[in-house]
């Protein structure tokens, strides 16, 4: 189950306010989490979504309604960018987003958007074709969540052989060091 320190002062009002904007109704799971929640700082927790096998991703936040990852100015930001029947509900921590599909046939389920392949390249044509399975519902991704709890003793043993820094950037960092 997510590990999440919750954010404060959820409203029902926003939340009226963004169905209307999205147009879509938000799953009763969802919103039971956003009641509860109101999204927030996940902690020491990972998820997995189907690309070639199973693949895992630390989840970093989910966002919430007039918090600081607000939902609406995330709908903002990926509208052009994710399909239009999807909201971005929460990030890991390369950067990709957790998808909620509210489109008639996939309708609660939960996705997985990885930028690194947000314009693919096939034969001269540009495709969206990066959004993998999570879950069915918003419930089942929850309850996929488990806790990532790397205990030191696990990372004994290792040691950094090499460290390569490029040139410009060091030149950079020692100019800054001086101020």
């Amino acid at each position: 189950m997510i590990n999440i320190v919750s954010n404060k002062g959820f409203n029902e009002n926003e939340l009226i306010t963004f169905s209307k904007k999205i147009g879509y109704e938000l799953p009763n799971d969802y919103i039971e989490f956003l009641r509860h929640h109101n999204g927030g700082y996940v902690k020491n927790s990972i998820s997995n979504y189907h690309r070639n096998g199973e693949q895992k991703f630390i989840l970093t936040s989910m966002f919430g309604l007039g918090s600081d990852d607000d939902l609406i100015s995330q709908f903002e930001t990926y509208k052009n960018r994710i399909p239009n029947t999807c909201i971005p509900i929460g990030r890991d921590a390369g950067g990709n987003l957790v998808c909620l599909n509210l489109s008639e046939g996939k309708y609660g389920n939960v996705y997985f958007w990885d930028h690194e392949e947000e314009l693919k390249y096939e034969e001269g044509k540009i495709t969206i074709n990066n959004l993998y399975f999570i879950a069915e519902t918003f419930k089942e991704f929850l309850n996929s969540i488990e806790r990532d709890d790397i205990k030191e003793s696990e990372e004994e043993g290792y040691k950094v052989k090499k460290v390569w820094v490029d040139p410009d950037f060091l030149k950079e960092l020692e100019n800054n060091s001086d101020k």
